[in-house]
């Protein structure tokens, strides 16, 4: 990590599809302990900028750093080596298997152990067992462990999930449109996980989102995205008081409690 505190740090980020700039000359910097929140209407680029940041797509212009090294064309898989966590709009599971199976897949893949070929044995199987319950336990699936994921809520898929991206011990968090589909008793009980993961697990959290109730109760600062290109950024009161965000975005009366 960067001695300035800035785990993550994305500059002049340039996206183009088709001749259409997705991401047009975007910065960010998420600093070591935060809940970092990325907003913005329907194609402003919230996801494209997420892939670029976490390698399932390289930009075209621009420079990622995480952890004080450049990491901009580093694919996924190196990057969620170094300490980066992600999940997507869609979870990415499987549905056929158990919360469990689902839980130890990444359990054990981390491990570098063949899950299905080869069952860990011993003290790595231990290791392997424990950590599985840890993170059963942090999402609060215990109960539904031997339940296969097609069976469950989809809150309860999304926690998974997020168990999912744990299993790599991640200092970094990604999630994108986590509260996506959910009820609202489901939406509080992903708000609770993800505070955990800063109050509980020490991690650093990025999301996006829609749910501006949701952004405001976790966000220690806001990344606003519109058209591709940056709009504002702030602390949810210096957002909730940007006409440019609320003409753009959020509508007169969203922020009016903050």
């Amino acid at each position: 990590m960067a001695s300035d505190g800035v785990l993550l740090e994305a500059t002049g980020i340039t996206k183009v599809f088709g001749g259409v700039r997705a991401v047009d000359d975007v910065s960010l910097q998420v600093r070591e302990g935060t809940i970092h929140a990325l907003i913005g209407p329907n194609g402003a680029g919230k996801t494209t900028f997420f892939n670029a940041i976490s390698g399932f797509a390289f930009p075209e212009r621009g420079r990622v750093t995480f952890r004080g090294t450049d990491v901009t064309r580093l694919v996924n898989w190196r990057r969620i080596a170094m300490g980066m966590g992600r999940t997507f709009q869609t979870p990415s599971i499987f549905p056929e298997l158990s919360v469990d199976a689902n839980i130890r897949l990444g359990v054990s893949a981390h491990a570098k152990q063949a899950f299905r070929l080869r069952a860990p044995r011993g003290e790595a199987k231990a290791a392997v067992d424990g950590r599985v319950d840890e993170l059963l336990g942090f999402v609060n699936l215990i109960a539904q462990r031997d339940r296969p994921l097609a069976e469950l809520a989809h809150g309860s898929q999304r926690l998974c999930e997020i168990a999912m991206s744990l299993s790599t011990d991640p200092v970094l968090v990604l999630l994108d449109e986590p509260m996506a589909g959910l009820a609202e008793a489901e939406t509080d009980r992903i708000i609770g996980v993800i505070r955990d993961l800063r109050v509980r697990l020490g991690l650093t959290v990025l999301f996006v989102e829609h749910n501006m109730r949701v952004v405001l109760s976790l966000a220690d600062r806001i990344t606003v995205l519109d058209r591709g290109k940056l709009l504002a950024e702030g602390t949810p009161a210096e957002i909730a008081a940007n006409e440019a965000v609320r003409s753009a975005y959020l509508g007169e009366g969203v922020l009016d409690h903050v």
